[in-house]
């Protein structure tokens, strides 16, 4: 009937043409009178209704609760459209014009046309997961999101543990391979050209030793199926040039530095060896300098939000513990840890933060030139680009630097208190993540603080009572002030220290926020479907900060949603019914009665 219907908006931009001409065809429009009901409990669907004009309000038919509004581009009612019968009561809050659709030409569509069908038939995760799918930029995006397969993995030659060392290094040779698995009674391990010629050079065995002598078989392995982009960052944490692939436990082959450094055009292992190779300072300030350069690219070419935080998290921890090798002589590293916290710790970063760091320290190690060692590391990081953290949450802060009895007194103190800013040093600490030294230090202390905090209900409770502090930035009417929002305070911070609260309840030790939520999950303590909202709330939350990072705005906290397309205020706005449903939920978990 119209031409004006916009099939720009998700999910009619799935539509090819023969499904949009079918569309307007059979499109009409309806006007609705100022608090005239538009739809009853109970009704059978005839149409769906897309607003051209105006605002609509779902609410319940004893009219005592209100559900959610509706404006200009917004659907309803999509249950009634597979389920045969509204649930609520949909009211004009002043004069509508709707597109009505009737229900049996939109069924047909969701027949005729599985993406266009998934988005309303799925919730907030899948919705953003297809709306994020369409804005991705393909051609950088297939390098980082192809997986592990036939095609990229290369054939492992396996050859008996009795086999010799003139063997190996014969076939090797011949057919120019860079590296053998070895079977040794059963087991796999690997046999490198690195391996071979320390043998045969510097220990100088006998070319009858047997490769099982000579071989690693500690390996580290990825699954067929997984990114290529995994397989990068577990090389580039381990610091090693190959990994085995294995399917369903049996190998299949090997993914090899060379050869991956071929697939990716970032060359963000290129970087990580940089980073490893630096003796100096000012080495690795240009490394910093690249590294933004990457996280902007990458960012620019719509790259998932989720690999961009990986990568991050991945290539400062590599910064952070060469900058701490070059500061700190190697013979202190097994009696200290240096740790991290913050978005840093909870490997959450889009933006090189603050510097938010602590050290660990073993009772009565002497270390006389500490003082000036760790203002020497501070000093490093700001010239690498990481400013000096407002809190003062540094090691060139000797309130964050003591030894491990220190330490326990001072979490016991904190969960005592459990107030104000010993709750928050708690949860900065529970956030921690060891980058260097002695790591094991730093679980100890963790275990301490989750036994400490075992079954307290009412210092648990304290805990969890600033994720209710900051309000959702929704409107009366449920929709997203237009003004601009805080995204940090209305939407990030509620579910990172909600999350954090259930993790220390439940003794969780990871940081990462996402791997707490699935942790949460597979405990039972959030519902599957919750749990892949947060997930996708949060993570659709990070990406509209990454946008506001390449609009040169002023604060990346800051999101101005009149800038939004529609297609983003319509996730934002559901992402922000996530947040007050979980904080709901909080509330009544931890029995917060009072915010």
């Amino acid at each position: 009937m119209t031409s004006d219907f916009n099939f720009q908006h998700p999910p009619f931009d799935q539509l090819d043409s023969s499904q949009r001409q079918l569309l307007l065809d059979q499109l009409d429009i309806h006007y609705f009178q100022n608090q005239e009901k538009i739809l009853s409990a109970g009704q059978e669907s005839q149409f769906l209704f897309v607003i051209l004009k105006g605002e609509v309000e779902e609410r319940a038919d004893n009219n005592d609760e209100i559900f959610a509004h509706y404006t200009l581009d917004d659907c309803f009612d999509i249950r009634s459209q597979f389920g045969g019968y509204c649930k609520h009561d949909y009211v004009a809050l002043e004069e509508c014009l709707c597109f009505a659709l009737p229900s049996k030409v939109f069924r047909q569509l969701a027949e005729v046309n599985s993406d266009f069908a998934d988005y309303f038939q799925n919730d907030l995760a899948t919705r953003h997961q297809l709306v994020e799918s369409r804005e991705r930029n393909k051609n950088l995006a297939e390098f980082i999101l192809t997986t592990i397969d036939e095609s990229n993995v290369q054939l492992a030659v396996v050859i008996d543990g009795d086999t010799s060392l003139y063997q190996a290094t014969k076939m090797m040779r011949e057919q120019k391979l860079e590296s053998l698995l070895v079977d040794y009674d059963g087991c796999i391990g690997m046999l490198t050209g690195t391996d071979l010629l320390h043998a045969a050079v510097l220990t100088q065995q006998s070319l009858d030793t047997p490769v099982s002598q000579l071989a690693n078989f500690n390996l580290i392995s990825v699954e067929q199926g997984e990114f290529l982009f995994n397989a990068m960052l577990l090389m580039t944490r381990n610091n090693i040039e190959r990994v085995v692939v294995k399917q369903q436990h049996k190998v299949v082959g090997i993914m090899e530095m060379a050869h991956l450094l071929s697939l990716f055009s970032t060359h963000s292992h290129v970087l990580a060896l940089q980073i490893a190779r630096a003796d100096s300072i000012d080495e690795l300030a240009n490394a910093a300098h690249t590294l933004n350069r990457l996280i902007e690219n990458l960012c620019n070419n719509g790259i998932r939000t989720l690999f961009i935080m990986k990568l991050l998290a991945t290539m400062n921890e590599q910064l952070i513990e060469r900058v701490f090798r070059l500061c700190v002589p190697e013979q202190h590293h097994n009696a200290i840890c240096l740790i991290v916290m913050g978005s840093e710790g909870r490997g959450e970063q889009i933006v090189k933060t603050d510097q938010d760091n602590g050290l660990i320290i073993e009772d009565s190690y002497d270390w006389p030139e500490r003082e000036q060692q760790l203002q020497a590391f501070s000093d490093a990081l700001l010239k690498l680009g990481y400013p000096p953290c407002p809190g003062k949450i540094m090691v060139n802060n000797p309130a964050w630097v003591k030894s491990q009895s220190d330490w326990t007194s001072t979490l016991d103190s904190w969960v005592e208190s459990g107030h104000g800013d010993a709750a928050m040093n708690m949860a900065i600490m529970f956030d921690a993540h060891a980058v260097a030294g002695n790591r094991s230090l730093l679980r100890k202390l963790k275990r301490h603080l989750i036994q400490a905090m075992h079954q307290r209900e009412v210092a648990l409770s304290f805990f969890a009572r600033p994720a209710l502090q900051f309000s959702t930035p929704l409107t009366f009417l449920g929709n997203v002030r237009n003004e601009g929002i805080d995204i940090k305070k209305g939407g990030i911070f509620p579910i990172v220290h909600g999350v954090r609260a259930m993790a220390l309840e439940q003794g969780i030790e990871q940081t990462n926020t996402l791997e707490r939520i699935e942790q949460l999950k597979q405990a039972k303590v959030i519902q599957p479907e919750h749990a892949a909202n947060l997930s996708e709330a949060l993570l659709l939350f990070f990406k509209l900060r990454i946008q506001q990072l390449s609009d040169k705005t002023e604060s990346y906290h800051h999101i101005d949603v009149a800038n939004l397309q529609r297609g983003q205020r319509d996730l934002l706005r559901h992402a922000l019914h996530v947040v007050k449903k979980y904080k709901q939920s909080l509330a009544h978990h931890f029995q917060i009665r009072d915010y």
